[in-house]
């Protein structure tokens, strides 16, 4: 993952960059990273929960979505455009144009070598600020760690591998077995 932090962006820059950009870009608060194509293994997780989601929330309220759709998480003093790898929203989601500007419930990130300070570390943070219920780091090797708000902080919940079964904090009859992931 490339990082330009040398220069601060403008929101204007970032759409221009994301445009011309073959693979994800993400506008940090002035900073963006820029992602390449992801791999066989990272596409083949995302693939499996996505496909678990879409199949609990069907005839639902809820409905998960991949990273080609961008969530906008914004205050008066910052900005961020995050393609979560995974995320879910609910009926009363709130849209500009094809960005979500609400806060999903569920967001799952797929972790590569390239992205995981961002995803560890600064994804973390901005999640947790925006009150993103459920945060999981789902890393390649066969583990999710499972972090739920609590009292506007992130405590982690859980921490699944092996033959564990995930199970949702915001949606207690959401249960995935790993081994159906992995």
């Amino acid at each position: 993952m490339d990082i330009i932090k040398d220069y601060i962006y403008s929101e204007e820059d970032f759409e221009e960059i994301q445009k011309n950009f073959n693979g994800k870009a993400e506008f940090d608060n002035g900073s963006i990273f820029l992602t390449s194509s992801t791999s066989i293994e990272h596409n083949r997780i995302k693939r499996k929960i996505l496909a678990k989601l879409d199949s609990f929330f069907n005839g639902s309220k809820c409905e998960p979505f991949d990273e080609q759709i961008e969530v906008i998480f914004q205050n008066k003093d910052e900005l961020y455009k995050y393609k979560p790898d995974i995320f879910v929203m609910c009926e009363n989601a709130t849209r500009k144009g094809e960005s979500f500007t609400s806060v999903p419930k569920i967001i799952f990130e797929v972790v590569s070598k390239s992205t995981a300070s961002h995803d560890y570390i600064t994804k973390l943070a901005v999640y947790q600020k925006f009150k993103v219920e459920e945060y999981n780091i789902v890393e390649q090797s066969g583990k999710i760690i499972q972090y739920s708000l609590v009292d506007n902080q992130y405590i982690i919940a859980d921490v699944y591998k092996n033959d564990d079964e995930y199970v949702s904090t915001v949606f207690n009859d959401l249960k995935i077995s790993l081994k159906e992931i992995y």
